[in-house]
């Protein structure tokens, strides 16, 4: 596994890319693309963090977040949404998952480029988690092309609530989706 820091090895096939500006892509055949974000309020440190996770053909395989926690800034949510798609995936049975987020700096923390010694254990989190997985792979993208993540992360931050659905998806979120995927209809 290279990541340019001293990661423990494993068996994962695993690499960190910049994407940002790009479209939203749907992955090569075989893999899951995950899309992760999170909501959060600088007084209460409150946060919500979602996850979405799309086929080859750009379907929804599952969504899911939590609005129950508590965390100490952005990057700290935004590192904890991360984790929990990795969790969320290993759960559901995805194996090969490519993770995008709109948050350049955890890509150079994954890289141990930037350092922050607050997320050390999250991002320790991140690595053990990803070497369960035969590939996993982290890039970052831009805030445009990550609505649908950012729009679970609202909603379970609003609820205080976990939630995930299966491939159908929550009504709030089809319009949304179904412009990343470039399907021209709306409900």
């Amino acid at each position: 596994m290279e990541l340019g820091g001293d990661y423990p090895a494993c068996d994962s096939e695993t690499w960190v890319a910049g994407r940002r500006g790009a479209p939203w892509t749907k992955p090569e055949f075989g893999f899951i693309k995950v899309n992760t974000n999170a909501a959060w309020c600088k007084n209460t440190l409150r946060m919500g963090v979602g996850w979405v996770c799309h086929d080859f053909a750009g379907m929804i395989q599952a969504v899911g977040g939590s609005g129950t926690g508590l965390c100490h800034s952005a990057a700290a949510g935004e590192a904890y949404a991360i984790r929990e798609a990795i969790l969320a995936c290993t759960n559901l049975g995805f194996n090969k998952i490519i993770i995008e987020f709109d948050t350049k700096s955890i890509i150079k923390m994954l890289r141990k480029e930037l350092p922050d010694f607050s997320l050390d254990c999250i991002l320790g989190d991140i690595e053990v988690l990803a070497c369960r997985l035969t590939s996993v792979s982290f890039a970052s993208m831009s805030k445009e092309s990550n609505s649908a993540a950012h729009s679970v992360a609202k909603y379970v931050f609003k609820q205080s609530q976990e939630f995930i659905w299966d491939c159908i998806g929550p009504d709030f979120l089809f319009n949304t989706l179904a412009k990343d995927v470039n399907i021209s209809m709306r409900i």
